[in-house]
């Protein structure tokens, strides 16, 4: 009799747990909505720097990356980030974005960052890219694809990146080198897009690995990063990540690059990824430069330049900051080299370029021929082998 009674305790309790249960599940959206709405206010900017090589007495260090994370209404995640070289007007001076932590601190950086994200920003952490060997200790190895080969030395800071295209699974020390690594040809820009990935890929190790190692990685970030957010806040933010949608949307500011390849913010951007359409027929183009002081005074050519022309033209060309010497031609004067494609790479070429009035020669009537076989025996002299163009650009600055 006493087990009959205790069998019938245990269904009972089973039963109400299975109610509260139900219960759980109808609402559970409701809940998840209101949770998010509740985080909906919070924004957190993401500074990321780099010290550089193996000093463990770098302060400050570069500013490498910067970003916002917050969740948008509908309770994704929104990680948006600022282009570092994002030119900002702070105490009535033009300076890029990245110069302002250093120089001024972290709330001046914030005060810049709400301007451009019409966001308020409610805490901070500031990250050393060195931080990033310990990181894969939670997540396990980070899937990532090299698709050109990444070659660079800097013996100053005793950093040696070397990478042939394939699959490479990166923790520690090698995934770090792969964040920092910034060709002549991609830049900053570039950067951006790798360090995108490598996010992707951290979330999707961290959503795998489950709740306790999250919890075991904010302990982390408290103790190794600069940071505003109490333990509380990021438990929160973490719980409704993994108890949400867990989606999360990688965007960026509104910008465009001007003609001297400055990066000019316009708005705030959009909570969800733009898709530019590009006709596959497109012609291919390559960019050069033929401005000597060009990258001293802007930054990098090849990352600006591609951006420009994506963005004002609506096409993907190839670009080169390497400036090529030629006898006959003149330095800061723009040349057009056409070999197909005529009427089409005018109009692009006016689009991305409103200002230049090139010198304009058509190889296909033999127009320039001598300068343009000079032009095509200094890339390869420099180790840069032209593919088949339709058309080469050797630009120089706006106007004639």
């Amino acid at each position: 009799m006493k087990s009959v009674h205790q069998f019938l305790v245990a269904l009972t309790v089973l039963q109400v747990f299975l109610f509260f249960f139900l219960i759980f599940l109808i609402f559970r959206d409701a809940f998840y909505s209101f949770s998010a709405k509740d985080l909906a206010a919070e924004s957190f900017l993401v500074v990321g720097v780099d010290s550089g090589g193996n000093s463990s007495d770098a302060v400050g260090g570069r500013t490498d990356y910067i970003s916002i994370v917050y969740f948008r209404n509908s309770g994704g995640l929104v990680l948006k980030s600022i282009p570092r070289d994002t030119v900002v007007t702070y105490r009535s001076e033009k300076r890029k974005i990245n110069s302002l932590y250093n120089s001024f601190g972290i709330e001046a950086l914030i005060e810049e960052v709400e301007k451009l994200t019409g966001r308020t920003i409610t805490g901070s952490v500031v990250v050393d890219f060195n931080t990033v060997t310990e990181i894969t200790t939670f997540t396990g190895p980070i899937r990532v694809e090299v698709t050109t080969p990444m070659h660079h030395d800097d013996f100053q800071q005793g950093l040696h990146i070397h990478f042939e295209p394939g699959i490479y699974f990166l923790e520690g020390e090698d995934l770090l080198k792969f964040l920092r690594y910034r060709s002549s040809d991609s830049g900053d820009l570039g950067r951006i897009d790798r360090q995108k990935r490598v996010l992707e890929q951290l979330i999707r190790n961290l959503v795998s690995a489950g709740p306790s190692k999250m919890i075991e990685m904010i302990d982390f970030v408290l103790e190794k990063t600069d940071i505003s957010i109490d333990k509380k806040t990021l438990t929160d933010f973490a719980v409704a990540f993994f108890t949400g949608k867990r989606s999360v949307s990688f965007t960026q500011i509104d910008y465009y690059i001007d003609d001297e390849g400055q990066i000019v913010p316009t708005g705030p951007g959009s909570d969800e990824p733009k898709a530019v359409e590009i006709e596959s027929k497109s012609p291919k183009i390559l960019v050069i430069n033929n401005i000597p002081d060009y990258e001293e005074r802007f930054g990098d050519f090849a990352e600006t330049i591609k951006s420009q022309w994506l963005a004002q033209a609506g096409v993907k060309v190839d670009a080169t900051g390497f400036v090529p010497n030629i006898s006959g031609i003149e330095k800061r004067d723009t040349y057009l080299f056409i070999n197909s494609k005529d009427s089409e790479i005018r109009e692009l070429f006016s689009k991305a370029h409103v200002y230049h009035r090139p010198f304009v020669m058509l190889t296909s009537s033999f127009g320039g021929l001598d300068y343009y076989y000079a032009l095509i025996d200094s890339l390869s002299k420099n180790r840069f082998y032209p593919a088949k163009y339709d058309a080469y650009v050797l630009l120089g600055v706006g106007g004639r």
